[in-house]
């Protein structure tokens, strides 16, 4: 199957039901997979959580930095809807995650395309109401012409205006646009620029509604039969909210083999010597699971 659950477990559920350009204040635990990538505790991008170990961003977050892949300095808060928490909020001192590995796309080379990046964390990440992973999967194409996907960050909520005190993440509904679509409405409005196959489009064709600048390396997620899948990860845009200058995204399915392989890899830093008896107990298992 194409639909690969890389976390090892449950995916894309919102454990609760209940700025962004035009965008709405969300709700505590309505984006769980939300985090705050931070160098030396200031926010700099948006992230999502993939895994108990790993979150995806985009790769141009790293360059402020002249060591692209050096993660010194480098945490990822999740489960806060601010991306300014109190310096003494024991909360968000316990949900913020040092990062020990940084790999962006061997492919990129600077601005887009392939601008995304893998995180890994220092310390496995603790599932709670507010901290969940989201779903992959390995083809976009049944998200195609979907109205009703949703962006989300901490990034600016007009060109020119930062989000303002008390920073909370903001989200916007938008539709995806599909590339042809796409390139013609950067083209026709003389903006030349290509738009690659593994980038993806969204937005609304008014404007008003689009990430912004510190809405990065964020999600742009779909739902699928009440499960939550990252398509896109918040990448570049002509201005914010502009008539027809739909946000452009990294496409996450077009990456989905390199993040898969990259997880796997790594997926244990050095070899665990228990790691045959995890197999044990569903060995045993095998003959209750036989035809009943």
């Amino acid at each position: 199957s194409d639909e690969v659950d890389l976390s090892s477990g449950p995916c894309g559920q919102r454990v609760i039901t209940t700025r962004i350009v035009g965008g709405l204040d969300a709700e505590l635990g309505r984006w769980p997979w939300q985090g705050s990538l931070r160098l030396w505790d200031s926010h700099v991008c948006g992230a999502s959580l993939l895994s108990h170990r790993w979150a995806l961003t985009a790769a141009h977050c790293f360059e402020e930095e002249s060591d692209l892949s050096d993660p010194s300095g480098w945490t990822i808060q999740f489960g806060q809807l601010t991306s300014m928490p109190s310096f003494w909020s024991l909360q968000a001192y316990y949900t913020r995650y040092f990062v020990s590995n940084i790999y962006l796309s061997p492919r990129y080379l600077g601005n887009s395309p392939y601008d995304i990046a893998l995180v890994k964390l220092s310390a496995p990440v603790t599932y709670t109401n507010h901290i969940q992973p989201i779903c992959l999967q390995a083809s976009t194409f049944e998200f195609q012409n979907r109205t009703d996907c949703w962006v989300t960050g901490w990034g600016n909520i007009k060109e020119d205006e930062e989000l303002p005190s008390p920073y909370t993440l903001q989200e916007v509904q938008v539709a995806i646009i599909n590339n042809s679509m796409c390139n013609y409405l950067f083209f026709k409005y003389s903006f030349r620029t290509d738009i690659f196959g593994d980038m993806v489009c969204a937005g609304d064709a008014q404007g008003e509604k689009d990430s912004c600048f510190g809405d990065s390396g964020g999600p742009l997620a779909c739902n699928k039969n009440g499960l939550w899948y990252q398509i896109g990860v918040v990448s570049w845009g002509v201005g914010c909210g502009r008539p027809n200058r739909p946000g452009v995204y990294t496409n996450v399915s077009y990456h989905f083999g390199w993040i898969q392989k990259l997880m796997a890899q790594s997926g244990m830093s050095q070899p665990d010597p228990s790691w045959p008896l995890l197999f044990l107990p569903l060995l045993w298992a095998l003959p209750l699971l036989g035809p009943a």
